[in-house]
Formats: structure tokens, sequence, C-alpha cells
């Protein structure tokens, strides 16, 4: 979660939604009457009839007052009437806000301290360093930090590597790179440390980084890139390079905390699943809630969303964390064969 704006004066607060998890937090902040601002989706038929109907999708901005909230799936809905909007837009219409990923909405509300303390906390978690993004070419290195809310510029470099790939090694420079990226490392310990370069000088530095550091190795994705200076940074991202290494970082995440909790139930560790999870709540026994996405709508469906909220809130209150894993993807697979939902704990409380 990006906080782009925030005016505590006038209540108004302008997110950047990036995880599930922001979605959840998201969930738990929005009430009833507060007003939300965003983008929404509409079919509009352009010409012809039945199956020869031209039909096109046209965005439009939109601002609620809320009278409903739904977590599904990887999409927040938020439901009431437009306050305002495009003129295509009829004011007082019922409508639904449907804010994925990505999206970008602006909330108006009189806002409770513990509602800021999860609106921090949730940006404070976006900005944990998911990457180590290092470019560089024959005379510069430059250094960035990719979090979910995008970049942070740590740190550049001048270089003098040669324009040959074999040559005698000399001072060029590289050894105070590698020494920055080592201790960045060693601090912040990103998932994933992408180094690039025109032509092999990525080569170079991947060599560099071996000879300090054979663990390294394994952190490292070569890309290439036509220039060694900051406009490096922004190439990677329109090609999309860094948007998947977030999205691996966040599938990589979600994989180890249910491979961790498989193992922990495997060796009768200090994990528990399904029906067994509300008593260890109830014991504070929590350290990590594991939850698929479909259980948010499955209680919904049922009507104990308002049951499922108290468990959530108790754990985060005891200290424990939570993260939602998306039923999508082999982790999520894993998660749904326990029931959907399970614990790693700081205790056997039985």
């Amino acid at each position: 979660m990006k906080i782009i704006h925030f005016n505590k004066k006038d209540g108004i607060a302008q997110i950047r939604v990036d995880t599930l998890d922001d979605l959840w937090h998201l969930s738990k902040i929005i009430e009833v009457s507060d007003s939300i601002g965003g983008e929404i989706k509409r079919k509009v038929k352009l010409s012809g009839e039945g199956e020869r109907a031209k039909v096109a999708v046209k965005q439009y901005y939109a601002k609620i007052k809320v009278n409903k909230i739904k977590l599904e799936s990887a999409v927040l809905k938020v439901s009431g009437e437009i306050l305002e909007g495009s003129e295509e837009l009829q004011i007082g219409a019922a409508h639904t806000l449907d804010i994925f990923t990505g999206d970008t909405i602006k909330i108006e509300k009189s806002w409770k301290e513990y509602q800021l303390r999860r609106l921090e906390e949730a940006e404070k978690a976006s900005k944990a360093p998911k990457a180590l993004v290092v470019v560089l070419d024959d005379e510069q290195a430059h250094i960035a930090a990719l979090t979910a809310s995008g970049f942070q510029y740590l740190a550049g470099f001048e270089l003098r590597l040669a324009k040959k790939r074999f040559v005698e090694k000399v001072d060029n420079g590289l050894g105070k790179v590698v020494a920055e990226i080592l201790r960045i490392n060693s601090e912040s310990n990103p998932e994933v440390i992408v180094v690039a370069s025109p032509i092999f000088w990525k080569e170079n530095m991947l060599e560099a980084l071996k000879e300090k550091d054979t663990k390294i190795i394994k952190k490292i994705k070569l890309e290439g890139v036509s220039t060694g200076t900051k406009r490096a940074l922004n190439e990677l991202i329109n090609r999309g390079v860094l948007e998947k290494v977030l999205k691996s970082s966040q599938l990589q995440k979600e994989f180890e905390l249910v491979e961790e909790l498989l193992v922990a139930i495997a060796t009768k560790g200090l994990a528990v699943y399904g029906k067994d999870v509300l008593p260890a709540v109830e014991a504070s026994a929590v350290k990590i809630l594991l939850f698929t996405d479909e259980i948010i709508e499955k209680a919904r469906e049922k009507e104990k969303f308002a049951d499922f909220e108290k468990l959530i809130d108790k754990v985060e209150e005891q200290g424990g964390e939570v993260h939602i894993i998306s039923a999508d993807n082999e982790a999520g697979e894993k998660l749904k064969g326990l029931g959907g939902i399970a614990a790693l704990l700081r205790y056997k409380f039985t």
C-alpha cells in the first residue's frame, strides 16, 4: 500500500493498493457512510443487437457514499449511492466500486486512531525491500531498492570498466559497488537482486559478487538494458521486468510460509489447521495466521464473516501476523487441502 496523500483535518486519504493484504486492511478501515472515490468500469453498447452487438468497456470516475463492504477473492466490493462522478453517471444511483490490486482510491471519513495505525503499518510493510536493483555500464553504476510502493534510490558510483570482456583486473571501482551490495544484502535481506547492464558488464558484476559471497548467487537475476544510467530503472519498469519480480517475490513468500507450515505439521511441531485454529487463537498461541482468499468469501456466504473478523482482530491484538494466501497458486492449493486456514504457533497450548 502507498499513501499518496493524506489530510487528517479534512479526513481525506488517497491510497494505491499494492497487495491482497492491502485489500484486507481496507475492508477493516472503510465503514458505512464513508465516501470512496475511484474508477468504475461499465460496458457500453456501440451498435447492433443480440449476438451482433458491439460492446466497449469504458472507465468513469465515481464517488459513492458507502452502505456495504464485501471482500471477495482478489477484489474489495464497495457499494453505495453515487455522490458525484463523470457526466454519464446518474447522481443518487446505486453502484459498486470494484477495488483490485493496482487501483488508486480516495477515502473521506472521520479517522479513528486504530485505523490510522493500520494504514501506516500497511504502508510500512509495502516499503520493505522486495528486490535490490543494480544497473551499470562501463562508466557508472546505480543501486535502488524495489518495494511494492516503488523505487527508493540508494547509491551511485563512477566506474572505469574495460570495454573488452577479458582484461587484466585493475582498480576500476567495481569493488566499492560489490561492497555496498553485500552491505545492503546483509542489512535488508532482499529476496531478489536484479543486475542489469548492456553487453557483458552484468556478468562481470556476477563474478565479482561470487568471489565475495557464493550464497548470494541464488538471489541474482541478470537482465539486459540499453544504458547503465538511472534511466535503466525506468526501462526495467516499462518492460514489466520489475513487476514480474514483485509478483514472483509475493508467490515465493506465500510458498515459503505454507512450506514451513507443512513441515511443522509433518513433524508434529508448532502448527495447527482447520478447526484447531480457533482454540489456538483463544490460547494466544498463534504467531502467524494463514488463510486463503476463498475463506473470506465462504465466511460471507455463510453469514459468519463477523466471527471471522473477530478471530483476525484477536490474532493482531496478540501481536500475531496475518497473511492472505491466493487460492490460485500452488501454496493456496496446499492450504485449501488443510481447510483453507492454518497457523504457526509460538508454543504448544495443549
